[in-house]
């Protein structure tokens, strides 16, 4: 029998699952922008609109071919939702900080609120990393300028030049009036930005 060549036509998929899974269907498009709650629904989260975009690198500066990246962040007043924050009054009901999305080519926009500050931290966003090869990186980013990032416990432990690769840097005003923000990830090699074992995502 001749064997027919090329003949599968699907894209390779990432070599590592994701895991364990966040209650809510992995192809959400609500997931990629937590300023909105679904279709229709005209209630939204308190806060001012950000959406922070980059670029994710591997160890020779080159886009990442492929890429899941998960987002965890507190409210506007500095509150995780979690079960210890259950019923607790600077909850918002509209916004659950968990983001997801996937990135073919290595860029990526993600649309959410700028966090509060939670208690003895300066305002910042998890993100953790699934690509090929990598298992799960996760990283915090910051906001470049905020006045609690000089006590900030995380932060005081490095020097300058990795405390500079976690900061998000202001890069214009959207039509809608989002503040856009930019950071990018390197995942290994120059310039390589920090990663920690004991952050929860």
């Amino acid at each position: 029998m001749r064997e027919t060549r090329g003949a599968n036509t699907l894209q390779p998929t990432n070599e590592d699952t994701c895991g364990p899974y966040f209650p809510i269907y992995f192809g959400d498009d609500s997931l990629e922008d937590l300023t909105r709650v679904h279709p229709g629904v005209v209630a939204g989260p308190a806060g001012q609109h950000i959406i922070l975009q980059g670029r994710v690198l591997d160890r020779h500066g080159s886009l990442a071919n492929g890429v899941v990246m998960e987002f965890w962040q507190a409210n506007a007043k500095g509150i995780y939702r979690t079960p210890a924050t259950e019923g607790h009054a600077d909850i918002d009901p509209w916004f659950h900080g968990y983001g997801r999305l996937r990135s073919r080519g290595g860029d990526y926009a993600f649309r959410t609120i700028l966090p509060g500050p939670p208690p003895g931290r300066a305002p910042n966003i998890t993100v953790t990393l699934f690509s090929d090869g990598i298992n799960r990186i996760v990283t915090q980013m910051f906001f470049a300028g905020h006045p609690a990032n000089d006590g900030d416990p995380l932060l005081r432990e490095l020097d300058a030049e990795d405390r500079a690769r976690l900061m998000a840097r202001r890069d214009g005003t959207a039509e809608d009036g989002a503040e856009i923000y930019r950071f990018d990830i390197v995942m290994a090699g120059d310039n390589e930005t920090p990663f920690f074992d004991d952050l929860e995502s």
